[in-house]
């Protein structure tokens, strides 16, 4: 139960509140006609004094013309103001001068008086001047935080562009290098294989398990070079390029991908493609070593002007864990959704399975 302690000052925040939306209301009146408000109430006050006599004090009814004034327009006009409330005052004070002791109490009074409307006076201007000087300042720094953010963030898309552009060197390196040296060797060993076969049974068996073994590499590096650059990304489209990486994360490993797309989706460009492509990945790579996950389930479909991707398994999480030791997969998955403008969710379910959401405007999923 929660002690009453601990229970919000709700009164104190309504005062707040209501003075806060006084204080906005009245800078947006006109100071002229805050002016004029503040004279008509100092001389009907002024009155109210003449009409009670000395008996009913309204002093404390002076200070809200006049600081309300000095809100609007500033010291001056509030010192002059000052000004002009003891000087009405003073003239009440001497018409009721034979009830007073001795003539010097009402200048003494006047004069008490006015330092008091001054003081108000000055520390009203002296709060309206630090406001302003704070304000200034909160404007000046939100506007370096967004310089900041934004050069923030033009600094993750260029790192980001930097990690693509050299995931897909390495690829073509793979690809285009690597692979094809394996598949001469593969070829020359498999012309020697034909040689030994005639001369020697022995040299040519372990020539046809080296030719395997070479076979096994070059699969091996392309299987990596697609996972590097995606070529089917470009040239059939993201659906396409999804369906590559489940059948790779089939042959790999024994968990169960599967790729549901119930209906065509627009052609994406090319960044929404590869950051859609490298979501789905890293997805993917976090359940099958993290969550012990049997089966994982890559959805791409449409709702109405949204395009969704969906990576979800039925691993076993642990509970208020990030889905990578140290979180990296993650917000690098939250970094890539933020750089195209996607909405980004993990979520995880009540028996530890998780799901990977990332969801962005058609528009934009083909810009």
């Amino acid at each position: 139960m929660e002690s009453p302690e601990s229970k919000p000052p709700t009164g104190n925040n309504e005062n707040l509140s209501f003075s806060l939306r006084l204080l906005s209301w009245l800078d947006q009146r006109h100071p002229k006609g805050v002016m004029a408000a503040g004279l008509v109430m100092i001389v009907s006050i002024g009155y109210l004094g003449n009409t009670t006599g000395p008996f009913l004090s309204t002093s404390l009814l002076f200070l809200i013309p006049l600081l309300l004034i000095t809100r609007s327009t500033g010291f001056m006009m509030g010192a002059v103001c000052s000004l002009l409330a003891a000087a009405l005052w003073f003239a009440n004070d001497l018409r009721s001068l034979p009830q007073i002791a001795h003539p010097v109490i009402p200048y003494w009074n006047a004069s008490m008086r006015l330092g008091t409307f001054l003081i108000a006076v000055s520390l009203v201007s002296a709060t309206k001047s630090l406001n302003a000087h704070l304000e200034q300042r909160v404007s000046e720094r939100t506007r370096e935080l967004r310089l900041q953010i934004a050069e923030n963030r033009e600094l993750e898309k260029s790192i980001l562009q930097i990690s693509d552009r050299e995931r897909a060197t390495v690829g073509q390196d793979l690809h285009d290098g690597l692979c094809q040296q394996l598949v001469s060797a593969a070829f020359s060993c498999n012309i020697l294989h034909e040689k030994a076969v005639a001369m020697d049974q022995g040299l040519a068996r372990e020539l046809n398990r080296i030719a395997d073994m070479i076979d096994e590499s070059i699969s091996q590096s392309r299987n990596l070079a697609r996972g590097l650059y995606p070529v089917r990304l470009e040239t059939e489209g993201l659906e396409m390029a999804l369906r590559e990486l489940a059948a790779a994360t089939n042959r790999r490993t024994d968990v169960e991908c599967s790729v549901d797309c119930p209906e065509p989706v627009p052609t994406c460009g090319h960044a929404a493609g590869i950051h859609f492509y490298r979501i789905a990945q890293e997805a993917v790579i976090n359940s099958v070593k993290h969550s012990k996950a049997r089966r994982i389930n890559i959805t791409l479909g449409q709702n109405q002007d949204k395009i969704r991707l969906t990576v979800s398994d039925d691993g076993e999480w642990t509970a208020n864990i990030s889905p990578n030791s140290d979180g990296m997969g993650l917000r690098i998955m939250e970094y890539r959704a933020r750089m195209i403008g996607a909405e980004f969710t993990f979520t995880l379910g009540h028996g530890l399975e998780s799901s990977v959401t990332c969801e962005i405007n058609s528009k934009d999923f083909q810009s």
